[in-house]
């Protein structure tokens, strides 16, 4: 019922979005612009923000427009681990296989690099998601695993993605060393008032819908909710469209923002 009342073809706030209809607002964008510089340097970056402003789907994104031939990639998304599981993880991710000591582990991952880039030639890309929950011994580890040649090189991407407090702990002076070889990091802002209403309109064009079905109100009470945040404020209005739906109207006003608020709490 939903889809025929507003014209849609798919959901307009589906988390499986094709990487090409990302809105692209100016902190976004900046993170590209930065990811582009991290693909001249390689090295360490840190992609930090509040849950929800798209900090994965961008990393997909960007994972998504690289040429597989020149460019291999790793995601790691489990980081709840101990430190032994974390090495194995991050090894058969790498290998296919992983050993039940630390050191052959090691070994493993910083073999498989080499191999990538001297026999395959492909650059190898790490990503550890939710990187906020690592153990403190985890944090420790990626220093260790980044030291390639003497600490001279820096052959690999990898970039740990976390919540915002992630930077508080990695400035820590137990973390100093890894905090030294970060070359990159950023923090990915929410949505302002007029990219929020542009964010609305975005994914209901790409959905299908050729008008705008809120009203500015429902657009304010939108971005008021949810302060700019791109997944909370997908959440509410698709639950303000299915209120709206069920009381077949086609404008989506404040108060089909309101109810769906409640609803979501």
């Amino acid at each position: 019922m939903i889809k025929p009342l507003f014209g849609f073809k798919t959901n307009p706030f589906a988390k499986d979005i094709d990487s090409k209809n990302i809105f692209m607002s100016a902190s976004m964008k900046e993170l590209f612009s930065r990811l582009d510089y991290l693909q001249q340097t390689r090295g360490l970056m840190l992609l930090t923000g509040e849950p929800g402003v798209g900090k994965t789907m961008a990393i997909r994104a960007f994972i998504e427009q690289l040429n597989p031939s020149l460019y291999s990639y790793v995601y790691v998304p489990l980081s709840t681990v101990s430190n032994a599981d974390f090495y194995r993880q991050l090894c058969f991710q790498l290998t296919g296989e992983y050993s039940y000591r630390k050191a052959a582990c090691f070994h493993k991952i910083q073999s498989a690099i080499i191999d990538l880039i001297n026999n395959k030639k492909k650059v190898p890309l790490v990503v550890i998601d939710e990187s906020h929950l690592l153990k403190p011994d985890n944090l420790y580890e990626i220093q260790i695993i980044l030291n390639f040649d003497m600490d001279s090189t820096d052959p690999v991407i990898f970039i740990i993605i976390g919540q915002t407090h992630l930077r508080d702990t990695i400035a820590r002076q137990v973390h100093r060393a890894l905090n030294q070889r970060i070359v990159l990091r950023y923090v990915l802002q929410p949505l302002d008032k007029n990219e929020a209403k542009e964010y609305i309109l975005h994914h209901l064009k790409i959905a299908g819908c050729k008008s705008n079905i809120f009203n500015d109100a429902a657009l304010e009470a939108l971005y008021g909710n949810a302060q700019g945040n791109p997944r909370e404020m997908g959440n509410l209005a698709w639950k303000a469209i299915m209120v709206a739906a069920g009381e077949k109207k086609q404008l989506i006003t404040e108060e089909e923002v309101y109810t769906a608020s409640k609803e979501l709490q």
